[in-house]
């Protein structure tokens, strides 16, 4: 009975579905799509929507006047000079102020001398810390040269005659000087009168001018020949060879370079100021001298305070001990001396005066081969001179 008035609910209630479905008036099949909306035409006019006027430009609102004008520019780094010679003393003692040149933010034209390569050549022989500086330039100077537009060679025919410098002292010109010398003044000399036309005569021929020419105008580009005052460099050698290591193995002795007066700037500096050429003097630069080693002995700041702690706490001298020093103590009593097991090692919880020492070793580390001291007591000698071969030389026949 219940299922028969289920059904019959049901019935009912989808008749009554159907019949609302056809009889709608807002069926979207008998809309009429050209009739505008009823309820837009009752909408009176006054109440439609107007575009907002823009606000009026308060002081506050309105720009700066920081913003309207034009930005400035960075301000340009300063130039040591438009046309900078370089002596080899710059180039051995002074590689600091090349590199800084060689930057792309750098204006100055760099001119490297023949000679000044001839001198590298000379020097780059060898072992000495001399040597290694003149190998280091050169690497530096095939790496920038054809590369950098600015870090060029003398060119063959870029020089004047010597006989046609003249010089402020009449008693200088007198007195005879090295050639290398000579070179590089006639170079600079060269430079300093041909600078404002040696980019538009580059590919030309130059011949050699017997003639003094005029004075440069205040127009002209500054022509400057740098040079590395040899005080600077053996201050620096000094810091070095105080802070240098001992080597374990013996060292030839060092031989003197007959070149190594080519490296200092000072000889260079004299006749080109003689000569009325702008002379650059360079100093180290701060951030320490290239190719030399930092000192051994340097203790950093923080290890320098504990130090000083530690010697007031009498922990280095003959007060009381730590407790690690204590179970060093302990630790060596309890172990059993062994017959070469513990050859060459080193507690480093002990103090000097506490480390045994053996008597063949003489309180080394490690016991110096008999040839090791064959080869000591032939550098001690000396009538006996040990020559170090570099790369790729050969011994003369």
């Amino acid at each position: 009975m219940s299922k028969a008035l289920g059904a019959a609910f049901l019935h009912h209630q989808v008749e009554q579905l159907e019949k609302s479905v056809s009889n709608a008036d807002n069926s979207w099949r008998s809309r009429d799509n050209t009739r505008k909306p009823s309820y837009t035409s009752d909408i009176p006019r006054s109440f439609a929507t107007k575009p907002r006027p823009s606000p009026a430009m308060t002081p506050r609102s309105a720009p700066f006047k920081s913003d309207l004008s034009p930005k400035r520019d960075p301000p340009k780094p300063t130039k040591d000079a438009d046309v900078v010679i370089v002596d080899a003393s710059v180039l051995i003692h002074g590689i600091g102020h090349l590199k800084k040149w060689c930057k792309d933010s750098r204006k100055e034209v760099v001119i490297i001398p023949l000679e000044a390569l001839n001198t590298l050549d000379l020097l780059k022989k060898g072992t000495s810390t001399l040597a290694q500086r003149a190998r280091n330039a050169s690497r530096i100077l095939e790496a920038q040269v054809g590369t950098n537009p600015r870090i060029r060679v003398q060119r063959d025919d870029a020089f004047v005659p010597w006989d046609s410098i003249t010089f402020n002292d009449p008693t200088l010109s007198a007195l005879s000087s090295p050639e290398w010398v000579r070179r590089t003044i006639c170079c600079a000399r060269w430079e300093q009168q041909n600078a404002a036309t040696s980019d538009k005569d580059k590919d030309k021929p130059h011949v050699p001018d017997t003639k003094e020419s005029p004075p440069p105008t205040s127009a002209a580009p500054r022509v400057v020949l740098a040079v590395f005052p040899s005080h600077h460099d053996s201050a620096a050698d000094n810091g070095a060879s105080a802070g240098a290591t001992i080597s374990p193995v013996p060292l030839p002795a060092p031989q003197p370079n007959r070149h190594e007066p080519r490296s200092l700037g000072t000889l260079v500096a004299r006749w080109a100021s003689n000569a009325g050429i702008e002379v650059l003097e360079l100093s180290p630069l701060p951030g320490g001298h290239q190719g030399l080693g930092k000192d051994s002995n340097h203790i950093p700041n923080g290890a320098r305070r504990s130090t000083e702690a530690n010697r007031r706490s009498g922990d280095y001298g003959h007060g009381r001990k730590s407790p690690e020093d204590e179970r060093g103590h302990s630790n060596r009593r309890s172990q059993t001396p062994s017959s070469g097991a513990n050859r060459g090692r080193r507690n480093s919880h002990l103090r000097s005066n506490d480390r045994g020492q053996s008597p063949s070793t003489g309180g080394g580390l490690v016991e110096r081969p008999p040839a090791v001291m064959a080869m000591m007591e032939m550098v001690a000698q000396p009538s006996r001179v040990v020559r170090v071969l570099a790369r790729g030389e050969k011994l003369d026949p």
